[in-house]
């Protein structure tokens, strides 16, 4: 299972997206959650670092992803971050079974 935690501020901006683990609908190679999941999450990082300039700690292997925002926060980098989550929600209420999201 994959699981999705964003934590936000007190303003609700994100400061941290972490997600962990392997959805396993599939054999790895074949598994189309997990090419979702990484595919989003990959694009979300390389626009935080390379549109939206903005400052944090990005970490990107199999069955982990990290994104730590740090110094100001962007409004293009909350864009950004809004637009996967809203992917990723929608990942997540497709495949239940293989994918979790919580957002607090």
């Amino acid at each position: 299972m994959i699981s999705i935690i964003i934590t936000r501020n007190s303003d609700r901006l994100i400061r941290r997206c972490q997600i962990e683990g392997h959805a396993e609908y599939d054999d790895p190679g074949y598994d189309i959650v997990c090419a979702a999941v990484s595919v989003l999450s990959c694009t979300a990082i390389l626009g935080l670092q390379d549109i939206a300039q903005q400052e944090g700690h990005y970490t990107n292997m199999s069955g982990q992803c990290d994104i730590i925002l740090s110094g100001v926060l962007t409004q293009s980098g909350q864009d950004i971050l809004e637009t996967m989550i809203l992917g990723l929600t929608e990942i997540s209420n497709q495949y239940s079974d293989f994918v979790t999201i919580s957002d607090k």
